[in-house]
């Protein structure tokens, strides 16, 4: 068995436009689709960028009101000490949440551009961890293909 087969991958903030002095649309990331994680990392890709992150942090709920917005009182999991920056192009950071805490069922990142000249772009990944149950079925890990060579 591969380790790699042993994650699941959602899409927490899919590309899009750049964004400047506004929040990224960011999607709540169900974790009865990660059944068996112990560990879950948001895995943010920055492209070019004129300005530094103000918000980069992981919320939780037990309520979510749709796809991309956390409901009730959501807590704050983690924010992030050092926001990428004005000179971050195309560099990569990452938030770990450890599951075998006590979570609420919904997590969302979320991560607001500072107010640049143009702004910057953000992309981001939900990656569980040690799954119980291996797969090399792109279906099973919420891809959309997967090869292995």
């Amino acid at each position: 068995m591969n380790e790699l087969q042993t994650t699941k991958i959602a899409i927490a903030i899919a590309p899009a436009a750049i964004v400047d002095n506004a929040a990224f649309s960011s999607n709540v990331i169900d974790l009865q689709d990660f059944e068996g994680s112990d560990y879950i990392e948001f895995v943010c890709t920055l492209g070019a960028t004129d300005i530094a992150l103000t918000t980069l942090k992981v919320m939780e709920s037990d309520i979510k009101t749709n796809a991309t917005t956390l409901g009730g009182v959501p807590v704050l999991v983690m924010d992030t000490a050092a926001k990428p920056g004005a000179t971050d192009d195309n560099s990569v950071c990452v938030i770990g949440i450890n599951l075998r805490n006590k979570r609420s069922r919904y997590l969302q990142l979320q991560a607001t551009m500072g107010d640049g000249v143009a702004g910057g772009f953000l992309t981001a990944l939900a990656i569980g961890r040690r799954m119980h149950n291996a797969s090399s079925n792109a279906a099973d890990r919420g891809l959309l293909s997967v090869d292995y060579g």
